[in-house]
């Protein structure tokens, strides 16, 4: 199966489910995955700040008070 055709599956599946408590487990899969792949951005983030290749907070403040006349 396509990527496509598995998540139309995955749909109709979840559609036609008529257990709460399952949905609420798909819910809470999805909502877990989300967090990891958050997480992982975030770290990301953090070590790109602590390595010095973030911008700094004054200089993002600037150009959105100038970028939308604030």
């Amino acid at each position: 199966m396509t990527i496509t055709e598995e998540k139309d599956d995955i749909i109709k599946r979840i559609t036609e489910e008529g257990d709460l408590s399952v949905i609420h487990a798909i819910k809470d899969l999805t909502d877990t995955i989300h967090d990891e792949a958050l997480e992982k951005e975030l770290n990301i983030a953090i070590t790109e700040a602590d390595n010095g290749l973030g911008i700094p907070h004054e200089e993002v403040w600037a150009d959105i008070k100038n970028r939308y006349k604030l």
